[in-house]
């Protein structure tokens, strides 16, 4: 699982009992959602560690009030862009008020602007990437942009940790002093200690004898909400007994309730918002539905694994990772109709299929786990030296 290069001396002293970290991320929804546990273990072993990200949500306060120090900033996903050049102004400046010891930074952008600040005040840096922002089947120019930027702050990373296959091929021709790749950021399985729910919640309006197809996901572009819309509606053309439910917010959200509309399906789709349910939803679902153009280790697919259930998912890096093909569901190219209607008609066709993917998925997710992940990243941190 986890690959070793040579450490630099920077690193060599530096021990969490009383470091101070800056931790930078885009945003805080990915802090609350995925990366508190990992914070929480920071603090536990003695280390202060102050949060840098963009305020998107509820997100930032429920953060404060757990206790976190929460400091906003203004960062965009996409790493070119003017707004995270005064973001790296201000980083530098909270640099120089507050002396920290370590960056440990997360995304793209928060990987490229904890890097530069590394860089700039020679300070070792940890970064998470949570998925590179060039892959196969991108723009080739975007790509070799992408490509060259992580290839250059490489030299500036202590440790890079990616989190599939791809990424960490990708990174072996990188000059990060230490690489490794862990199992995504962990699937909170503690979440979903839950009583099993049999029945249908009434506000669905949903029958008993509805197939049910569920996708969950931000509503930006990358996600292919659109595509997944038309196979939908190619689906229940032929056939009465599916809905399809959609979980998530984002800023396509209305046009994709528009769209549905325009393809005469808005009487079939559920479109749910930002739920804090997902577990009881997928206990009552039947397939798993996921067609983004990249991803990194998708953390919608572990927590339908998790639930048993199969998945048609886009053949892209993370997806790969996760699904075994014929095993635990279907792969297809995220633009590919007829390929996804095929899939999900097999799967809705066949019960016995469904029941033995999903139990191929549960037992595999498992080995990413958050306790897992958590002493994974433990691993890293104990052969670094960060414990007396």
């Amino acid at each position: 699982m986890i690959s070793l290069f040579y450490l630099g001396d920077c690193m060599q002293n530096l021990k969490f009992n009383n470091m101070k970290i800056l931790f930078i991320c885009s945003t805080d929804n990915m802090i609350w959602q995925f990366l508190t546990p990992h914070i929480k273990d920071l603090l536990s072993f003695g280390a202060s560690v102050d949060c840098v990200c963009s305020k998107t949500g509820f997100w930032f306060d429920s953060l404060k009030e757990i206790g976190f120090n929460m400091i906003e900033l203004d960062l965009k996903r996409a790493p070119i862009n003017m707004t995270n050049y005064r973001g790296y102004k201000f980083l530098k400046k909270l640099q120089r008020e507050n002396k920290y010891n370590l960056i440990y930074c997360q995304q793209p952008t928060g990987g490229l602007m904890g890097r530069f600040v590394g860089k700039k005040f020679k300070i070792p840096v940890i970064y998470i990437a949570h998925g590179f922002f060039f892959f196969k089947g991108n723009n080739p120019i975007k790509n070799f942009i992408y490509y060259s930027a992580e290839k250059y702050m490489a030299k500036f990373t202590d440790i890079l940790i990616t989190m599939n296959e791809e990424d960490y091929l990708a990174s072996k021709k990188f000059k990060a002093k230490k690489k490794y790749k862990i199992s995504g950021i962990g699937l909170n399985e503690d979440k979903y200690q839950f009583e099993k729910q049999n029945n249908l919640p009434a506000e669905l309006m949903l029958k008993d004898d509805n197939k049910i197809i569920l996708s969950v996901s931000e509503f930006i572009p990358r996600k292919n909400y659109k595509t997944m819309l038309k196979t939908f509606a190619a689906l229940a053309r032929k056939r009465d007994d599916v809905k399809y439910i959609l979980c998530g917010s984002g800023r396509q959200f209305e046009e994709m309730k528009v769209f549905a509309k325009k393809l005469d399906i808005q009487d079939k789709v559920l479109f749910l918002g930002y739920r804090t349910d997902i577990g009881h939803i997928m206990q009552i679902s039947d397939i798993f539905f996921h067609q983004s153009f990249h991803e990194g280790l998708t953390m919608s697919i572990m927590e339908a694994m998790h639930f048993s259930l199969p998945v048609v998912a886009s053949r892209v890096r993370g997806n790969k990772d996760l699904i075994d093909e014929g095993v635990g569901g279907f792969l297809t190219e995220p633009k590919n109709v007829n390929a996804q209607l095929k899939a999900l008609e097999i799967l809705l066709d066949d019960k016995k299929m469904r029941e033995e993917f999903g139990k191929n998925n549960h037992e595999k997710v498992k080995d990413y786990c958050l306790n897992s992940v958590r002493e994974e990243l433990k691993e890293i941190y104990q052969e670094n030296g960060f414990f007396e």
